[in-house]
């Protein structure tokens, strides 16, 4: 949002000049542009333009207190001793100088424990930087491996990037309205009360020990001027404004320096021909034996030119913190009323063509005079200009020379990519780039894609898209982005090529209040990784690869094979908790492929409030839960460690193993959940899999009799089919097949979510999708998004977007398993899709009916054996007759969502 401000500034100011005034909703905002007019407010009119507005995000916890954000007689006071106390610890001296030195030896030993491998250099930058201000304030450097300096730097990090999303910009701009609801401001004040309770407790240590002749920090400064002052009325010397001070001095001593660092590494490995420049100038003038000292800098001025090009052209800043007239003023013809903001567009002035000959160039020469010199330049304003400047300029400048030049004396720094594809986009403006994301239809606020996507119909939305979008695009379900992906190829490509990155889950919406994340289905990372390793291991240590005796009903026959090996033994299928089971599993996977279920799922973020489809979903699901803990619990009373019975006693086994392992992921809800999963997957999929089998075989009876043919040629009547016979009944197999891809039964895949960011045929997929990249995706509807956050709307806005989320994969199955590239009539019943031209079965890459790649079904080889054996076994015994003529039997599902649901029907089984 912040590269959206400036450029509708860029576009005020061509048409009103370096001056103009916009509101930020009621509040007038002068706003100033371009090196001139910014040194005419700041610099000529210092004092008149010396006020300051604390940031609307940060103003429950600063109010007014603390050196920046101070007014008047406090920031006097506060700005005058900071400036000495940090002066008398050496800002600009020696011993300060030799702490930075000290602490560039620290951050060369972690770069070197890194071997040259890859890594991430954002934590060391930030705990090295810490480290310096932190000398100062609280008289000590913190170990990088100490847990609450950890902690600081992980937060000032966060805040950082908070403040800088489009919501907290938004905030910043209609706060007169948006401050009486939850948004950004929330958890960047909560995270600021962290730091705060933090710098309480070392002032409170540090007055314990307070010795009022030796201070040992500025904390300790700051007491004993309290102690001074404590008579004074009109004194400013508080715990308040102590604690708020050491904060802002400890966030803004860590983050900018950082930051600037962490660009410019970044330029440098996009332009290593400057790099290389660097190299040469520093083992020339201090050779690699000594360490660089700021006295170094007058004698490398092309180093000291490129660290103030990566000042410049990084724009940390770029609408500085805003400032604000103390008196009523006269500027350029204008009278600027006492408490109007002022805001100087810091960015304006640092790429003001006027003063920098290629301004959006990274290049070094802009601080170099004819003959190589270092010159400066009045338009160099990265810490702001005038009374508001940074306090800490001196010393985050000898911070940057030092750190950079001691890095580059001992390393060259080397990119994973070429330096032509080194991205320079700011994090913030990364993921909110809307071309970084599929191409898709334009979302509306909220509501996302509604008009594109029918709840009832959404598959043949989705592929309506694809026509228009190609094979991977974008949509919008409410606010959350899905990446749709369709044909075989693009899901091979990203479920299988990119196995890793895909391998996330998004729990259904609908089934969210039952797993929250648990059970092997819906699991995440190391919980994920331990449950599907475990199950696989059991299922196959109870018989998953040997063959079954098949028998009677369709589900209860299904549903009794994973119950031999999840609860040790089969129901009778007149147990009346037995068909009470099943009736809820079969409720349930009806309930979840209706429209309401499928609009629940798409606008989960605005229905989850109001009482639907998933609370049937949920009571059902729970209904089986209940069935499995009894179970468990009586699998607890008579457990014996060295005769497991079933996949119960062995998870039950593995818990007691695992007590002592805090990261262990065997624990009782673990255990319902995931049984609950193998219980559901595989009973509904089997058993709806062989209904729509009878179906097709019904309609088209010419194939039911070769069928018939094959296995009375193969197997005879005498004996019962077996596993082996698979090989040696190529047309049976290929129809089984067949019945899987023309049923397709689960037709948009589970929901897929990326693990990281992901770059995928040219476009990169955020692993967390945020305000910003919503605002990305309504820029072609402005009208319609300013009017929502002008009205109701922002406070549900912040409400729904919240912190992010990853972002959602949809790979359409049944476009693979209806693509016409490989299939020769996608859209017919036909087995010779599984048969080559001499009758053999051949297997086919774009049959996933399974789904692929990490997140495939860990029941597919169960599943296969299943659909074999109960369908020969049948069609040896019987004839499958319909009630009508074939040609009128309809295959029409009886509900299109989650799932495609076979219709109802009735047939006749004839003996053979």
């Amino acid at each position: 949002m912040v590269e959206q401000v400036k450029k509708t500034i860029a576009q005020l100011r061509e048409k009103y000049g370096p001056v103009f005034t916009v509101y930020f909703g009621t509040r007038p905002v002068v706003v100033l542009c371009g090196h001139q007019a910014v040194k005419e407010a700041l610099v000529d009119k210092a004092e008149e333009f010396g006020g300051r507005v604390t940031n609307a995000t940060v103003e429950d916890t600063f109010q007014g207190y603390g050196v920046i954000f101070s007014n008047g007689e406090r920031w006097k006071q506060l700005r005058r001793f900071s400036l000495t106390i940090m002066r008398n610890f050496g800002m600009g001296k020696k011993t300060i100088e030799e702490r930075i030195k000290e602490e560039s030896q620290f951050l060369l030993e972690e770069f070197r424990k890194t071997n040259g491998k890859p890594f991430n250099p954002t934590y060391y930058l930030n705990r090295a930087v810490a480290n310096v201000i932190s000398s100062i304030l609280f008289g000590d450097r913190f170990d990088y491996e100490n847990e609450i300096f950890q902690g600081l730097t992980v937060i000032a990090n966060d805040i950082f990037r908070r403040m800088s999303t489009g919501s907290a910009q938004m905030f910043d701009v209609y706060y007169s309205f948006l401050k009486y609801f939850p948004g950004p401001q929330t958890k960047i004040n909560e995270l600021l009360e962290q730091v705060r309770v933090i710098i309480a407790q070392k002032v409170k240590s540090n007055q314990e020990t307070l010795d009022l002749n030796f201070p040992r920090d500025y904390i300790d400064c700051f007491l004993i001027q309290m102690e001074k002052e404590k008579d004074n009325p009109s004194s400013e010397f508080t715990i308040k404004n102590l604690e708020l001070t050491v904060l802002i001095l400890l966030f803004a001593g860590t983050e900018t320096v950082s930051s600037t660092l962490r660009y410019g590494f970044l330029f440098l490995m996009k332009n290593p021909e400057i790099q290389a420049k660097m190299h040469e100038e520093i083992d020339r003038v201090i050779g690699r034996i000594r360490p660089p000292n700021i006295g170094d800098r007058t004698q490398l001025p092309y180093v000291d030119a490129v660290v103030h090009e990566v000042q410049r052209f990084s724009d940390i800043l770029p609408l500085d913190l805003p400032h604000m007239v103390i008196r009523d003023t006269e500027f350029r013809g204008y009278k600027i009323p006492k408490g109007t903001e002022v805001y100087p567009i810091l960015s304006s002035v640092l790429f003001d063509p006027t003063m920098f000959k290629n301004p959006y160039t990274f290049n070094p020469e802009h601080f170099l005079d004819e003959n190589g010199r270092f010159k400066k330049s009045d338009a160099f304003v990265p810490f702001s200009s005038g009374k508001r400047i940074c306090l800490g300029e001196t010393l985050a400048r000898m911070e940057l020379f030092l750190f950079l030049t001691t890095i580059m004396q001992k390393f060259q720094l080397k990119p994973l990519v070429a330096p032509k594809d080194i991205d320079l986009t700011p994090n913030e403006r990364k993921l909110s780039n809307k071309g970084k994301l599929p191409p898709g239809p334009t979302p509306l606020p909220l509501i996302g894609n509604f008009l594109q996507i029918k709840a009832s119909e959404t598959l043949k939305s989705l592929l309506k898209l694809r026509e228009k979008y190609g094979p991977v695009f974008t949509v919008y379900f409410g606010t959350r982005p899905i990446v749709v992906l369709c044909g075989h190829q693009a899901v091979k490509e990203a479920l299988v090529d990119k196995a890793d990155e895909f391998s996330g889950r998004q729990t259904t919406p609908t089934l969210e209040p039952s797993f929250q994340g648990y059970g092997v289905v819906f699991a995440n990372g190391e919980r994920w990784k331990q449950m599907r390793r475990f199950s696989l291991t059991v299922l196959r240590d109870f018989g998953m690869e040997k063959p079954f005796d098949p028998t009677y009903f369709l589900s209860r026959a299904v549903s009794n094979v994973i119950c031999s090996i999840v609860f040790g033994n089969r129901f009778d299928y007149e147990d009346k908790d037995f068909q009470a089971l099943l009736e809820m599993i079969n409720n349930s996977f009806r309930e979840m492929s209706t429209a309401w279920a499928q609009l629940y799922d798409i606008y989960v973020s605005i229905l989850k409030y109001f009482p639907g489809p998933q609370d049937k979903v949920y009571k059902y699901l729970d209904g089986i839960r209940v069935f499995i803990a009894k179970r468990v619990e009586k699998n607890q009373e008579t457990l014996d460690p060295n005769f497991p019975r079933d996949f119960i006693d062995c998870f039950l086994i593995q818990m007691e193993k695992e007590k002592d392992n805090p990261a262990s992921e065997f624990n009782m809800r673990n255990l319902e959940l995931t049984t609950l999963t193998l219980f559901f997957g595989g009973t509904e999929t089997v058993s709806s899999t062989l209904r729509y089998g009878f179906l097709f075989l019904m309609k088209y009876p010419e194939i039911q009799a070769k069928v018939h043919e094959e296995i009375d040629r193969v197997i005879g009547h005498n004996r019962v089919p077996n596993i082996e016979d698979r090989i040696r009944m190529p047309y049976t197999d290929a129809v089984i097949h067949e019945v899987q891809r023309y049923s397709d039964l689960i037709p948009m895949d589970l929901p897929h979510m990326v693990i990281r960011d992901t770059e995928f045929r040219g476009y990169m997929i955020p692993k967390v999708f945020t305000l910003e990249v919503a605002e990305a995706s309504f820029a072609k509807a402005p009208i319609l998004y300013a009017e929502l956050c002008d009205n109701f709307a922002p406070a549900i806005v912040v409400a729904i977007f919240g912190d992010g989320y990853g972002t959602e994969v949809y790979p359409v199955l049944s476009s693979v398993l209806h693509d016409p590239t490989m299939f020769k009539k996608p859209y017919t019943f036909y087995p010779e899709h599984f048969l080559d031209e001499n009758g053999c079965f051949k297997k086919n890459d774009a049959f996933v009916p399974f789904s692929s790649g990490k997140r495939i079904c860990l029941g597919e080889a169960l599943a296969r054996m299943e659909l074999f054996l109960f369908f020969t076994t049948i069609l040896q015994s019987f004839s499958l007759k319909p009630l009508m003529d074939p040609e009128e039997i309809d295959v029409t599902p009886m509900e299109s969502g989650f799932a495609t649901i076979p219709p109802f029907y009735e047939l006749s089984v004839i003996p053979r």
